[in-house]
């Protein structure tokens, strides 16, 4: 695969500076209690919400526009189409670019600090000055997503102001978490590692753990507006089916053989 170099360089740095604890952490979070109380965590939990949610993911296939309002708009849609082509591959979900933004059920948008605040308004409906300065002030970048009555995800936008994460050097973290998120596993915890939804961890690309997450939510046993207890019941049968067939032990292995992890072994 051609690669720039920046971006080479920029990926293979955030490589080795978790090979360490993608290794120290290999077999903790393979736990049964663990990984079930962690998936709760993340899927129906909340970043801004207190209140608990049911089971939510996509049922249908996935069509993404890219609005551009700042350079290097190349290398932007390179890394996203890498993760995206990965999260498919992953969950079974179709996702597919679409050339006009009114056919798009999920938006991308790559913008400024500057114009964070208009984002909020413009492209996530948020009238409330208090919460867009509140988010202004708490997020390097953002997601969010729209469910139907059933549960399931109906669209969702990311906005990602360029310079704000290049300065917190979570440009390629910002793409990766951030498109996740929107898969249906919207919470962010210190409670799970290593994951890239723990903010306190130096992981910027899928883990093991990620992919086990996103491998559980789109199992078809595991079905859209689950509530908490059904979800802990069905997950510990789930989660004994992927230690047997050997998913959990290999789950490092799978996981960075396709995605961003490509552009590390070119």
């Amino acid at each position: 695969m051609r690669v720039r170099k920046k971006v080479f360089v920029l990926l293979l740095a955030l490589f080795l500076l978790n090979t360490n604890s993608v290794a120290k952490e290999l077999h903790h979070w393979a736990k049964k209690e663990y990984l079930v109380s962690s998936f709760v965590e993340i899927a129906l939990n909340n970043e801004y919400s207190v209140k608990q949610s049911r089971v939510r993911k996509w049922t249908v296939p996935i069509r993404y526009y890219f609005v551009h309002r700042v350079a290097d708009q190349q290398l932007h849609e390179q890394l996203s189409k890498l993760h995206l082509q990965h999260l498919s591959d992953i969950t079974g979900v179709d996702i597919q670019p679409v050339s006009k933004k009114n056919k798009a059920n999920l938006l991308i948008v790559f913008s400024t600090e500057g114009r964070l605040e208009k984002e909020l308004q413009s492209e996530f409906n948020i009238k409330s000055k208090k919460q867009r300065t509140q988010l202004f002030r708490n997020s390097v970048c953002l997601a969010h997503f729209s469910i139907n009555t059933d549960h399931s995800i109906r669209k969702a936008i990311v906005i990602i102001p360029v310079d704000r994460a290049r300065a917190h050097a979570k440009l390629v973290a910002c793409i990766v978490e951030e498109l996740t998120q929107v898969m249906g596993l919207p919470n962010d915890s210190e409670k799970v590692f290593p994951s890239i939804f723990n903010d306190k961890s130096t992981d910027y690309l899928l883990t093991g753990m990620d992919y086990i997450f996103l491998k559980l939510l789109y199992d078809v046993k595991l079905m859209v507006g689950m509530t908490k207890k059904q979800v802990e019941f069905v997950l510990k049968e789930m989660v004994t089916e992927l230690d047997d067939n050997g998913s959990l032990s290999q789950a490092e292995e799978r996981v960075m053989k396709a995605g961003l992890y490509t552009l590390l072994i070119d």
